[in-house]
């Protein structure tokens, strides 16, 4: 009847757990933001290479590599069901790890109970997973595809193999623990503190079997040295790894260590603070991240602050009790990465903590529910003794702990669901707006020119629409229309579609009418605030562009390329002022190499005055990227120093490789013009 009972009451569990982390997960949280493409984009390569199979994960300041083969997995399934790869099959794996973290939370409670902890009931463990269940913070990120995650269920899991080891001697328990702890540094760098909390623990768990003196503490040794060679073991290929790319391990710890040179104004002081007040609702101190967080709230609602706070204070009474110093130990150790990171309270770097703070919200849930049986045994001693009747009213204070664990749900669901949910911010924070320009340039016909400003097309949202959909347009020509403009010189064959983001390029809303007044927007995004973000325009088929350089010329350059002209803005040129200078260079053929332009300023005996060197557009659109057949509008901004005399000056122009290559050949340069100097 127990084991039925418990079943039943854990399939009740997982199922609250479920709903609560996939309800809308198609929606909740929308778009599919950089860091979760990019795991995106590293799953879909590990599912479909088999030469790919990383240690660690380059890029983005390098990424542990469990959750983007998790990903990999779940990519398969849902194709193998006519499904599609992308956020929300991202998002389902971790829901499901979000859900075995609350089961695995309930097995650790199980065996906490069992440390010698008399004052934790039957109730504990329920309680301690119901909480974890429903709180939001845990619940925000079991709904996005990205890495974190994974450190509450690694942490809870190990905890739990390591008491049961403890308790039943068991040689598979121990190299069970010993595997999840090796895991554990391959899920997040947040989580690389654990197996040293965990070696606390185990020293914790030593000293207390010594004391008692049964000789539990000579098991406890043999066993925590199999766990050990295990471990070393597991974590051997990831140390090699980090020894043939050290600067690769270092990039992330460099980027938010205290002190560093990314280091935010927070004190060592300041940032602990912001720790301890991210668990006191009262004060609007919590994560100010939209991607995160309701910008601001706290991580645990009043009623879920109010048994964690209880359970802390409960702990540090009861602190010469292992279960209790354990808790404690781990809440502390894995708040630490985020103390001694920027921006506190960072809430995805410190996930880890929801573990340790469920249980801790359930010792507090536990007091209270105790107070049930008290109540009772007053009332019934009241009958003997004549006295105790108000110690028996206590009785009904029990059901709080119930009541705490109703209300912090259902806050916990307005909070996500409906008022999380609605924020405008979040257009912006999960790159909606390009996930939409993504699968809209993906959806196109493969031969249809399209052009995208100013975001490149290696950025892991836009890149994931296309490269995962086997039907896809592909790539568009990429560049920044706030430096450089690429159009088919004459009349084009087909309509040619750009995209520009407008709030990023302000450019070519003004350049589109001059080169192509019959251009027209096809359609328009709008972000969750009514304003256009960006704009579809096409250029029908046959026209030809209108605007022509205010200064022709016509300059065979060499590899394909020729100047046909530029425009010099000359009006009001002065000392100390902007020389802005647009080249109009014409593409017979693909350029081979990566050529860099020069524009300089001379005096008339070739003296340098000013000048820039960069590849065309910035760095947007390189040469070995022009296609042949294209007119690009190249503009170059010459800053002129201040004590610059009056005068006419030459402008000269050329192209360079950094193996010496030159254009035109005899590496002199174009002189194509004069510019006066007032």
């Amino acid at each position: 009847m127990f084991l039925r009972k418990t079943w039943v009451g854990l399939f009740l569990l997982t199922a609250a757990a479920a709903i609560l982390r996939l309800w809308q997960i198609d929606s909740i949280p929308p778009g599919f933001h950089f860091d979760e493409s990019f795991e995106g984009l590293e799953a879909w390569r590990i599912l479909t290479d088999p030469t790919y199979r990383p240690i660690f994960i380059e890029g983005n300041f390098g990424v542990a590599p469990v959750n983007a083969y998790a990903n990999a997995g779940m990519f398969g399934i849902f194709t193998l069901f006519g499904g599609e790869p992308g956020p929300t099959a991202m998002r389902v794996t971790a829901a499901l790890f979000g859900v075995l973290g609350v089961l695995a939370t309930w097995l650790a409670a199980n065996e906490l109970r069992r440390l010698g902890a008399p004052r934790l009931t039957a109730a504990f463990p329920w309680l301690a997973a119901a909480l974890l269940t429903t709180t939001r913070w845990h619940i925000h990120f079991s709904r996005m595809g990205i890495e974190p995650i994974l450190t509450p269920l690694v942490t809870a899991t190990a905890l739990w193999l390591l008491l049961r080891a403890w308790r039943t001697h068991s040689t598979f328990a121990y190299v069970s623990f010993g595997v999840v702890t090796a895991l554990s540094m391959y899920t997040y760098q947040g989580a690389w503190i654990l197996p040293f909390l965990l070696a606390g623990v185990w020293v914790i768990l030593w000293g207390w079997a010594f004391r008692q003196g049964d000789g539990a503490h000579a098991a406890l040794l043999r066993g925590g040295v199999i766990a050990g060679i295990v471990a070393v073991l597991g974590v051997m290929p990831l140390a090699l790894t980090a020894l043939a790319q050290p600067d690769l391990f270092l990039l992330r710890p460099e980027q938010i260590a205290v002190g560093g040179e990314a280091a935010t104004q927070q004190s060592l002081g300041e940032s602990a603070l912001a720790y301890v007040l991210m668990f006191t609702p009262l004060v609007q101190a919590g994560d100010l991240d939209p991607r995160r967080n309701l910008p601001g709230l706290a991580a645990l609602n009043l009623w879920q602050a109010i048994p964690f706070w209880l359970g802390v204070l409960l702990a540090m009474w009861r602190i010469r009790q292992p279960a209790y110093s354990i808790l404690l130990l781990l809440l502390v150790g894995l708040l630490l990465p985020g103390v001694l990171s920027e921006y506190a309270p960072h809430y995805h770097r410190v996930l880890g903590a929801a573990a340790p703070v469920a249980l801790l919200g359930g010792v507090g849930l536990d007091w209270i529910w105790t107070l049930r049986g008290e109540g009772r045994g007053a009332r019934e001693g009241s009958q003997e003794r004549g006295r105790g009747g108000d110690l028996a009213r206590l009785r009904w204070v029990g059901w709080v702990s119930l009541a705490l664990l109703v209300i912090g749900a259902v806050v916990t669901a307005r909070d996500y669901f409906v008022r999380w949910a609605a924020l405008p911010d979040l257009f912006y924070a999960f790159d909606v707006g390009l996930w939409e320009i993504g699968q809209e340039i993906a959806a196109q016909p493969a031969n249809a020119p399209v052009y995208l400003t100013p975001r490149s097309a290696d950025h892991p949202t836009l890149a994931f629409a296309w490269v995962t959909r086997s039907d896809s347009h592909g790539a568009p020509v990429t560049f920044d229309g706030r430096h450089v403009f690429p159009l088919t010189a004459g009349r084009s064959a087909q309509p040619e579609q750009y995209v520009v983001i407008e709030d990023e390029d302000f450019r070519t809303r003004l350049l589109l009418p001059e080169l192509f007044p019959d251009a027209a927007v096809e359609r328009s995004l709008y972000d969750w605030q009514g304003r256009v973000y960006a704009n579809i325009y096409v250029r029908p088929a046959a026209s030809a562009p209108q605007r022509n350089p205010m200064t022709a010329a016509s300059f065979k350059v060499g590899d394909g390329i020729a100047l046909a002209g530029y425009d010099a803005q000359t009006a009001t040129l002065e000392a100390g002022r902007m020389l802005y200078v647009q080249l109009y260079w014409d593409v017979a053929a693909a350029p081979t190499q990566d050529w860099t332009v020069f524009v300089h300023l001379l005096k008339a005996d070739g003296e340098l005055v000013a000048g820039v060197d960069n590849r065309p557009g910035a760095g947007s659109l390189p040469t070995i990227r022009w296609q042949s057949g294209w007119r690009i509008l190249d503009e170059y901004q010459i800053l002129l120093p201040p004590d610059l005399p009056a005068g006419d000056y030459r402008l000269s122009i050329g192209l360079y490789t950094t193996d010496g290559a030159r254009l035109p050949a005899d590496g002199l340069g174009l002189h194509i013009g004069e510019v006066t100097l007032e």
